[in-house]
């Protein structure tokens, strides 16, 4: 994990007109069509693959097209426990359909002390917009922006790696592929190097 420099910006009218849904409805508002929605929506999706550089908030893989994952909207602290910070932007991460998926994160509170504002609630997972990751988690091999094996620095480091599921053999086998792939691209010649990077970046 990295500690991302902001958070996505919404238009305040967007913003404002969400916030005039009931508490309680904000998870099914989630799912509906409304145009203050779905704009919501795609600007998350939109800017934060660009704010992540593609990648997976928790396990740091490529999403989207680059990464042959599908990249979800994520709520870091779930939105079925704390539906008051559904349309956050501070609260919502792209990260991959496994890290998101029921078998992994799903609805799993993330918070151990709930606050009035979200900002001074304390989190059981580090939080990637409020703290700074390497003080809770690193990697043994880094290269390139690419960890493979992590490890943790701190308790709440430990719930992160253990509740996400960041340490597991497929988790480190997908980092070591990525590894091993900028390793190969940066050994090629400038010409061929050139042309795997428009290729794999989708620029033809």
């Amino acid at each position: 994990m990295i500690r991302f420099n902001r958070f996505v910006t919404v238009d305040e009218q967007i913003l404002t007109k969400l916030e005039k849904y009931p508490i309680a409805d904000r998870p099914k508002r989630w799912d509906g069509k409304a145009a203050a929605v779905t704009t919501f929506k795609k600007c998350i999706l939109d800017e934060g693959l660009k704010i992540q550089e593609g990648k997976c908030a928790w396990c740091m893989l490529p999403v989207a097209a680059r990464g042959r994952r599908t990249a979800h909207r994520d709520h870091i602290a779930p939105k079925a426990k704390h539906p008051k910070w559904t349309f956050l932007p501070v609260n919502l991460v792209i990260a991959c359909e496994y890290c998101n998926g029921f078998a992994v994160k799903g609805d799993i509170d993330t918070i151990e002390t709930i606050a009035e504002n979200y900002t001074d609630c304390v989190f059981h997972v580090v939080h990637p917009y409020l703290e700074d990751p390497s003080l809770h988690l690193s990697f043994l091999s880094e290269a390139n922006g690419t960890g493979i094996v992590i490890k943790s620095l701190s308790t709440k480091g430990t719930w992160t790696i253990i509740s996400l599921q960041l340490d597991t053999p497929g988790a480190t086998t997908e980092r070591a592929k990525e590894y091993l792939f900028q390793q190969r691209l940066n050994s090629l010649s400038v010409p061929d190097g050139d042309l795997l990077r428009k290729a794999v970046n989708g620029l033809g």
